[in-house]
């Protein structure tokens, strides 16, 4: 391999085209939506795996993140009549401060009570979300009203989400990229392999921890946000029900967990089945679907441990070595 570094910037702006093509090559509405699902689950993801991934914090509680940034948004915008541009990031603000807390208290638990302390989290948000009928509009939700201007981030051209959705995806891949090669994300990644002997060396990782996870869950919360105003309805269910946290961890675990390009390997998977699985079975048959998924992401699994963007990574390495 004769220029390394080239190849590591060529690869992902290749990548990058390819996905950015997508919509344009496969033009049908109902391949563009799921395409710009694909996106949106991708950036979440992204974003998980920096808590999840590079500092082994696996969170099952980041759809409330995802939710707070949908509700505090559209909330803002029924209510006082402000941007989802400003509410975008006020959501973001919030989804943090709650992760900073939350992580005061849960950062030093280990393993499972870590994740199950998450979950309680997660479904503390849903039920407060329900219970809240006066200011969450309950388990009815809340529409929001069509009115396409780009100040109220709603657009007549549903392709315009798509690329607003590659855009986090390439800006969440950049920020996990610039994180992984600085001290912060060596620091992480020790703690993860080892926090004992990380320890013993001196690392300090509680504040970096808590800090990433903030910034992950102010990241989700801006993807919770432009679900909001692609779907133009909200409801606790569909942006915090457990399924969301799921997805998200499921994606980077696929695609390869604690690596920069694997939530978005991932979630193209993901996406792919879901849309495989409705077309080829629906609803005819209940639970088949869900069957059909997982046993594919068993298989999966089982022939990429490491998940399929390091498998990959790893044989075209190979081939590289191989010809050079």
């Amino acid at each position: 391999m004769k220029n390394p570094s080239a190849l590591r910037l060529g690869l992902p702006i290749a990548g990058f085209v390819v996905l950015a093509a997508l919509p344009l090559i496969f033009s049908d509405a109902f391949v563009v939506a799921a395409v710009t699902l694909a996106f949106l689950g991708a950036a979440a993801s992204l974003a998980w795996n920096l808590s999840g991934g590079y500092a082994g914090q696996l969170s099952l509680g980041h759809a409330a993140f995802y939710g707070i940034g949908a509700y505090v948004s559209t909330i803002l915008f029924l209510k006082a009549g402000i941007s989802p541009l400003i509410g975008m990031w006020l959501g973001a603000i919030l989804s943090a401060v709650l992760a900073v807390l939350l992580g005061a208290v849960t950062m030093r638990l280990k393993g499972s009570f870590f994740v199950m302390s998450t979950l309680a989290f997660g479904a503390v948000v849903h039920i407060s979300a329900i219970n809240l009928r006066d200011v969450t509009g309950g388990s009815s939700g809340l529409a929001i009203p069509l009115r396409p201007s780009p100040e109220n981030l709603i657009f007549a051209k549903k392709l315009v989400y798509t690329y607003l959705a590659l855009g986090l995806v390439v800006l969440f891949y950049v920020i996990t990229r610039v994180i992984a090669a600085s001290k912060v994300g060596y620091a992480l990644v020790a703690f993860r392999e080892n926090h004992d002997a990380a320890r013993a060396l001196g690392i300090r990782t509680l504040p970096l921890r808590i800090g990433v996870f903030a910034l992950s869950a102010g990241l989700v919360s801006i993807c919770g946000t432009l679900h909001a105003q692609y779907y133009l309805y909200i409801d606790p269910d569909s942006v915090m029900g457990l399924n969301l946290s799921l997805n998200f961890a499921l994606m980077a675990i696929l695609g390869g967990l604690g690596t920069a390009y694997g939530p978005i390997v991932g979630a193209l998977l993901v996406s792919v089945v879901s849309v495989v699985m409705q077309v080829y079975l629906g609803d005819q048959i209940s639970g088949l679907t869900q069957l059909a998924y997982a046993v594919i992401v068993i298989l999966v699994l089982l022939a990429a441990p490491t998940g399929i963007g390091p498998s990959t990574h790893a044989f075209l390495k190979r081939r590289l070595a191989w010809r050079s």
